[in-house]
């Protein structure tokens, strides 16, 4: 099953410049049929699981590659890490992002030695970033490439490493990239015995639709509130992937993600609203019934949900922290 993308050589090449984040267990009374641990991939370098794939990329890179700098369209996260692993690895990076990028993304890009260059959309960015490749440039996408995958598919490792015992895995959904490394890391290395289920806002179904057609689909319109998880399409790489080793995707009104973020911002994590959508399964009582059957506090379902990112926008942070008190 897609023999050419090995997370297990990417967790190799990250080893020691990319964290092992910690799956912790959620520390508010929730069902006692349930035990929720969280990947924490707000702690990681750059406030998100993105430092994986762009490190794993940049090490990649020819010395042609290296001479020549890379480029990226994204409107936030995986522009911070890459501009974060080019920094790191010494060679220039130009990150191109939406103009309705959380400001605080885009000066952390140039605060890491990045170009920023600025599209009115995001289709505007994405042409900016082709005229650079057309320069010379290394495109790095975010999610549909081998390598981001084989970076972001480190997180499944570490979870089938840190809990064998696991039996649902929560994922994040934007582009795709997450939810395909990670469900192809576990499948390997744990088969059938857990349950892989990916959480996208229902505003954005993106990845949702492209299963039921079988290929990406493109949305025809975006109507959430959830920056970081709505691409106009998935990627095709992380679709057919996807289609082999994911159970379900659901999706979530943004009132349930925007939930669980209060919840893990009110349990001591900075995260971002697209990071919470995965736990927001959980706390918003919409895993699928039949699982809590025969359950107890002695034996409860065993669920790890991913804290995909921790770089929310200051002045949305400051007024939750306000309303919790902190």
């Amino acid at each position: 099953m897609f023999p050419e993308i090995q997370p297990e050589r990417a967790a190799e090449r990250i080893r020691g410049v990319v964290r092992d984040t910690p799956l912790t267990r959620f520390p508010w009374e929730l069902d006692p049929r349930i035990e929720l641990r969280l990947k924490l991939e707000c702690l990681q370098e750059t406030n998100s699981f993105k430092a994986r794939g762009a490190w794993n990329q940049v090490a990649q890179l020819s010395e042609g590659e290296r001479a020549a700098g890379v480029v990226t369209a994204s409107s936030g996260n995986h522009g911070r890490a890459l501009a974060w692993a080019a920094r790191r690895a010494g060679i220039r990076a130009t990150i191109c992002m939406p103009r309705d990028a959380y400001p605080s993304k885009i000066e952390a890009c140039r605060e890491l030695g990045a170009e920023v260059l600025l599209g009115e959309t995001r289709d505007a960015a994405e042409a900016l970033c082709r005229e650079r490749a057309a320069a010379g440039q290394v495109v790095i996408p975010p999610y549909d490439a081998a390598r981001t995958l084989e970076g972001a598919g480190t997180v499944g490792l570490e979870i089938a490493q840190q809990w064998p015992e696991v039996e649902v895995v929560l994922v994040c959904v934007g582009g795709g990239g997450l939810l395909a490394g990670t469900s192809l890391a576990l499948r390997r290395a744990l088969g059938e015995q857990v349950t892989i289920y990916g959480v996208e806002p229902e505003g954005a179904p993106a990845m949702q639709r492209s299963l039921a057609a079988g290929a990406p689909v493109r949305l025809e319109r975006i109507e959430t509130a959830v920056q970081g998880l709505c691409p106009p399409t998935a990627g095709a790489l992380p679709v057919a992937i996807c289609l082999q080793t994911v159970d379900r995707v659901f999706t979530l009104p943004d009132a349930a993600i925007f939930a669980a973020q209060k919840a893990l911002v009110g349990a001591g994590w900075t995260v971002e609203p697209a990071g919470g959508a995965a736990t927001a399964l959980v706390l918003s009582g919409s895993l699928p019934p039949e699982l809590l059957e025969g359950r107890s506090a002695q034996n409860p379902l065993r669920v790890a949900a991913t804290v995909s990112g921790g770089n929310p926008d200051p002045a949305q942070l400051a007024a939750l922290r306000a309303e919790l008190g902190q």
